[in-house]
């Protein structure tokens, strides 16, 4: 095989081998690899005990917020130009899945994979987009500031709407109804809300307060109670769970991200990275395909090594 498609290949797999490799490190653990969004027009991979941070995509715009579909493949807003894109890390094909959003903000990928919802910032909506057609509808318009969204591990969906600059009563979590779009409860006002995540461990969400300082965690089947507020590192922008007892946060003031231990509720700066704004799911929908289970993780990385060599004999014996 000659030609432009096995330099493809064997750039794609050698990504991929380096990504296991980090992973299969000793005393690495894979919750410790997040992959965030830059408005330095960037998507990272960001190792927050190694605290290195290798780029994965220049995209020469504004990355808002990022999900990984079923194959791998990175979601990401294209902020400044109103556009989600889907990125191939093997194939490096980046490609654009629709257009025409009034400032495009968060991502969830829904149960099953086949679609994903887009908050418009300054549009007022939330956004549906089939992956095999790419046809866009609108799951709800709600006036304000539509931005994290999330499911929780019973397919409940919830978002932060409201005006972001509304002051410390300004916004609010609400459940929504996954098909309608309509609202089903929602929080009391809370303040600047940005990010949101839910943690399987505990089973609760938590939002982040970009003005407000902090996070805030709140019972999913009770959003009217008042929340647990925690005070953050300032700026609190994205967040994630882990699924092991930390929510990593990234700070907007000083672009680091600071990981919260849900045992002890304190903070700990961990990796910086410059224009530093949202986190992908490290567990669950839209967490990264190349970090499979730890069970079959070395049989993945061995998979994936013989691969390499096959296209490496290939190559020499058609030469």
């Amino acid at each position: 095989m000659k030609g432009p498609v096995q330099p493809l290949i064997r750039t794609g797999l050698a990504a991929f081998l380096a990504v296991i490799a980090a992973l299969l490190a000793p005393g690495r653990a894979p919750a410790a690899m997040l992959f965030g969004t830059s408005d330095q027009g960037r998507i990272d991979l960001i190792d927050t005990t190694a605290n290195t941070v290798t780029t994965v995509l220049n995209a020469g715009t504004d990355v808002d917020s990022l999900v990984f579909d079923t194959s791998g493949r990175i979601i990401y807003t294209a902020i400044n130009v109103g556009q989600v894109r889907r990125y191939d890390p093997v194939t490096h094909v980046d490609q654009l899945l629709a257009g025409g959003f009034n400032t495009p903000a968060d991502l969830a990928l829904e149960p099953g994979g086949n679609s994903v919802l887009v908050s418009e910032f300054n549009g007022g909506r939330i956004d549906l987009i089939n992956l095999t057609t790419n046809a866009v509808t609108t799951l709800g318009t709600y006036g304000g500031n539509p931005e994290g969204i999330i499911y929780d591990t019973s397919g409940r969906l919830f978002a932060n709407l409201g005006n972001r600059n509304g002051g410390p009563a300004g916004k609010f979590v609400a459940q929504l109804d996954p098909v309608t779009g309509a609202i089903l409860s929602q929080s009391p006002g809370l303040n600047s809300l940005d990010g949101l995540t839910f943690d399987p461990l505990t089973g609760k969400l938590f939002a982040a307060s970009l003005f407000g300082n902090g996070i805030y965690a709140l019972n999913p089947s009770n959003l009217a109670a008042a929340p647990t507020s925690f005070g953050g590192p300032g700026g609190d922008d994205g967040i994630t769970s882990n699924g092991a007892g930390s929510i990593f946060v990234v700070s907007r003031n000083d672009f680091h991200v600071y990981e919260f231990n849900l045992s002890t509720s304190t903070f700990a700066q961990r990796t910086a990275d410059g224009g530093l704004d949202d986190l992908a799911p490290a567990v669950g929908l839209g967490a990264a395909s190349s970090v499979p289970e730890p069970g079959t993780l070395g049989l993945f990385s061995v998979g994936l090594l013989g691969l390499a060599a096959y296209w490496r004999r290939r190559a020499r014996n058609m030469t």
